[in-house]
């Protein structure tokens, strides 16, 4: 890559048709970093880039109002996304309409900002769209879990969930009002 500051801007945009590949790419790869040493390694080095990118490319086909997913890239290489739309969790989670499904971001974009700006414009796409809190989950041996606390999430609830063969225990955090992300 050249060292021409355009090759480098930093640009956040919504997902289309097409970016599937990249997007899958991310998902794998910020698995296999952030995951390394609490999920077996087998498991990690079997995740298929082809798989995610043909199930990204039926999320992307099945756009529906009110979900959202928004890729952050770099010279034109998606190196985050987050996604998010309607809480998946009503029953458990009533007080909550939205929730963010992913957010995901390769090492190198990591601590840079990039997360909490993702999370900011998902806020204020949902915030648009009606709806007012929001809940996430992670893995609670996730160290990139107290970026959601950072960010003034509280936690819920927690719950054992089977990931690659192994138990994980799976925290569930939410903000009662997304226009705190706005900020």
């Amino acid at each position: 890559m050249s060292d021409d500051k355009e090759d480098n801007r930093i640009t956040i945009r919504q997902a289309r048709l097409g970016d599937e590949a990249g997007i899958a790419s991310v998902h794998v790869r910020s698995w296999q970093t952030t995951y390394a040493g609490m999920m077996a390694t087998e498991f990690l080095q079997n995740l298929s880039v082809t798989q995610r990118q043909e199930a990204w490319a039926a999320n992307l086909n099945a756009a529906e109002d009110g979900r959202y997913v928004l890729v952050l890239e770099q010279a034109e290489t998606i190196i985050g996304f987050v996604s998010g739309g309607a809480n998946r969790q009503p029953s458990m989670y009533s007080r909550y309409d939205a929730e963010i499904y992913a957010l995901y971001l390769l090492q190198l974009a990591q601590g840079r900002g990039y997360g909490r700006e993702l999370i900011r414009q998902m806020a204020a796409c949902l915030h648009e769209d009606g709806y007012r809190s929001a809940i996430v989950e992670a893995l609670k041996e996730n160290p990139a879990i107290q970026f959601y606390y950072h960010l003034g999430a509280e936690r819920l609830g927690e719950r054992t969930i089977k990931v690659g063969g192994t138990l994980h225990k799976e925290v569930t955090l939410g903000w009662q009002d997304l226009r705190m992300l706005l900020e």
